[in-house]
């Protein structure tokens, strides 16, 4: 009772702490939004974008919209066109007394399905292709302090293999969200997917993540998929309580610090950003692997928790560092310790006897000059000072660099992006499977996993506000375990792993070694708005695998189809 007397009462103070006109809620990193801003940032168009943290608020990005549209004259024509498009997009976070122009005067809401006057005038204006023209929503409602958005998704693939394997992806998006009181924000979303074709091809589709669906054999495969989140924004600081997918670092094929690969997860989070610099604390719920079976068959999970913290600082608008300390720690409740923002979380575990995952992590980006910019990371799992330079396994380091080019040349929207990573054998990996860098058996950090090599290239040009190109290059490395050795390989086995006969844990780590697969990877892709939230989007890739000395090639031809609305 005590307790809750004390929590109520610190959420009564927190309530009445004065806060400061904004937005909160996040905007999920699938928007067009982030390329965007990277581009104007690039370009020196808007400065300090601290976008080594995503998701980021609503707030935030007015905020850059406003910079950038001081600078308007000096875009291309696609880039004035794009961002008349997203003024409208964040008309009410700019200025809340502006109203829609589909609002009827002394009305505060509408929606496309409130009377056939109103579907018949949407389904015209929808094939307009008007510009610049608002995101469509099925229905909103906003007053000067308060709103509420219901948007709606629908999307469908086909891709077919060249070894006459085939899948087929289908789901409907369903997201709602909305403002109170100017700082107060909620946003909910619920997805459901549908996936046909042939196995594993289709268990291994993106959008499943390689996470729980649920089968019918024979028949499709499905899954769901639910997230949101509720935000707080204050003079002091921003509270946020979420399952969205989130990034840290920078990476244009995978960040290393925490990335979108593994399935959302519930967090909460607290931040600041002052403008030169941005801190957040954030403690995550992972999901962890099967413990134990119960006679019943019940699978029983023990919990397991993420404990992160990062500072961005930029100096001179130029260069962005960022310093990061992410733990991993399981079978036990939340550790209060941890919950202490501020807190050097190193020292911290020592105190809780040393058994937690403790990684760190430094990243930067530079732009020296405009158009370009330079960036990258170096992620320590463990590491013994007399003991770096040398092959000791315990040197579990990853490292990432990477630059990337706009218009180049004076050639207009053109974007090329250069990028190296190497993953050390045993990154990521614990000496306790709980604690694993993981959620559900996927990495926090880069996809690749331990003991693997990603050369990146990619080559992407707008010919039109509606239409885009892009070439990809991606040379990925792995060296898996051999059957009776452990070298490094497997995210989710540490050093101490013994496997077959093995006897002893290798000393000497051996980058690339074990049984190395490598993958070329052309892309050739082209993505189209036909219409306001209409996308249509082809690709076809040339895949050639060398697996302990076998060579396989094949060639993959995807279409899809967008609608938001």
């Amino acid at each position: 009772m005590n307790q809750n007397k004390f929590l109520f009462s610190l959420f009564i103070c927190l309530f009445l702490i004065r806060a400061a006109l904004a937005s909160p809620s996040s905007v999920p990193l699938s928007d067009p939004i982030y390329p965007f801003l990277d581009r104007m940032e690039t370009l020196d168009f808007v400065h300090d974008v601290h976008d080594g943290i995503k998701p980021f608020s609503r707030g935030q990005i007015v905020g850059y919209l406003k910079e950038i549209a001081a600078h308007r004259s000096q875009l291309t024509r696609i880039d004035r066109q794009r961002l008349a498009n997203f003024l409208l997009d964040y008309r009410w976070d700019l200025n809340p007394s502006q109203k829609s122009p589909l609002v009827e005067k002394n009305k505060t809401w509408y929606s496309i399905l409130s009377s056939f006057p109103n579907f018949k005038k949407d389904f015209v204006r929808f094939f307009r292709q008007n510009q610049p023209e608002e995101r469509n929503h099925v229905a909103f409602w906003e007053t000067n302090q308060d709103n509420f958005y219901l948007d709606y998704e629908q999307g469908a693939t086909y891709e077919h293999r060249s070894d006459h394997v085939y899948r087929i992806a289908s789901w409907q998006n369903y997201q709602f969200r909305g403002t109170i009181h100017n700082n107060f924000s909620y946003r909910a979303e619920v997805s459901l997917q549908g996936f046909r074709g042939d196995e594993p091809y289709v268990f291994g589709h993106p959008l499943l993540k390689n996470s729980w669906s649920q089968k019918n054999d024979p028949g499709p495969r499905y899954a769901d998929r639910t997230g949101g989140e509720l935000s707080w924004h204050t003079d002091y600081f921003d509270l946020r309580l979420a399952q969205q997918e989130l990034e840290w670092g920078y990476g244009a094929s995978g960040k290393l610090i925490l990335s979108r690969h593994p399935e959302q997860y519930p967090y909460l989070s607290i931040s600041k950003d002052w403008g030169w610099g941005k801190f957040i604390s954030l403690q995550g719920k992972l999901q962890s692997f099967p413990q134990d079976t119960l006679a019943d068959g019940l699978k029983l999970y023990p919990d397991k928790w993420l404990a992160a913290h990062r500072l961005e600082i930029t100096l001179g608008h130029r260069l962005t560092l960022g310093f990061n300390e992410n733990f991993i720690y399981g079978q036990r409740y939340a550790d209060w310790s941890y919950l202490l923002p501020f807190n050097f979380y190193r020292a911290v575990q020592h105190k809780l006897r040393d058994r937690d995952n403790a990684t760190i992590s430094v990243d930067a980006e530079y732009l020296p000059g405009k158009g370009i910019k330079l960036y990258g990371t170096v992620f320590i799992d463990e590491f013994k000072a007399r003991k770096i330079g040398t092959n000791w396994f315990g040197n579990k380091h990853a490292f990432q660099a990477g630059c990337s080019v706009y218009d180049p040349l004076g050639i207009a929207n053109f974007n090329l992006t250069l990028e190296y990573t190497a993953v050390m054998p045993w990154v990521y990996t614990h000496k306790y499977k709980i604690n694993s860098y993981t959620s559900d058996y996927q990495s926090l950090g880069y996809w690749a996993g331990p003991n693997s090599e990603v050369y990146y290239l990619r080559m992407s040009k707008d010919w039109h506000r509606r239409l885009n190109t892009a070439f990809l290059f991606r040379q990925w490395k792995h060296g898996a375990n051999f059957p009776d050795e452990n070298i490094g390989g497997d995210i989710l086995l540490g050093h101490t792993t013994l496997l077959g006969n093995q006897k002893e844990p290798d000393e000497t780590r051996r980058f690339l070694g074990g049984i190395l697969t490598t993958e070329k990877r052309y892309v050739f892709s082209t993505r189209y708005e036909a219409f306001n939230g209409l996308f249509f989007s082809a690709q076809w890739r040339m895949i050639r695998t060398i697996r302990d000395g076998k060579a396989t090639y094949n060639n993959e031809l995807f279409t899809g189809i967008l609608l938001r609305y």
